[in-house]
């Protein structure tokens, strides 16, 4: 009899939630949350933008999402553990619920995060639109829901976080 719980069982309990942060601090929170000793994760994603300024040009590292946004994967009874951390403010709710973001789409904003043939985006509120695999454009085995493509933008719908990302590709 093992007292170790099986990797399936932790796996289903957890989800990720769309969680409300003081502005500019998406990423001091995420290091906070994964700094508990608790079973939670946060993920912000982020992006390289450079900044100009009157007298200097500066590369900083900006949120991916808009709306101050930090993902938390965790189970239900830990949920709200993340507010013993000041600058958090609320869950995003839909239905009465809290919201869920499915782990495809966790994995999709990684691999954009990740990518560097992707040389810049803009988000904006979601739009419909087809499902389509983004393998040509270099996310190997992803689906989204593409409302635009031409030669070097496509438009991808993440739809459980309600954006649209644009991204453009080298």
């Amino acid at each position: 009899m093992s007292l170790v719980p099986s990797l399936h069982t932790t796996k289903k309990n957890k989800r990720w939630y769309v969680l409300y942060v003081k502005s500019k601090r998406e990423t001091i929170i995420q290091d906070h949350i994964n700094a508990l000793d608790l079973d939670i994760i946060a993920y912000s994603p982020t992006h390289v933008v450079i900044k100009q300024w009157k007298d200097r040009r500066k590369k900083v590292n900006t949120p991916l999402l808009p709306k101050i946004v930090v993902l938390v994967k965790s189970e239900e009874r830990l949920r709200d553990k993340v507010f013993q951390i000041a600058g958090t403010v609320s869950y995003l709710f839909e239905l009465r619920k809290p919201a869920i973001v499915r782990e495809i789409e966790i994995e999709q904003l990684r691999a954009i995060t990740d990518n560097s043939r992707v040389i810049d985006h803009e988000i904006t509120s979601i739009i419909k639109g087809t499902e389509m695999d983004l393998t040509p454009y270099g996310f190997k085995g992803l689906l989204g829901r593409v409302d635009k493509i031409s030669n070097s933008v496509c438009w991808v719908t993440l739809q459980t976080l309600g954006y649209t990302l644009k991204l453009t590709l080298k």
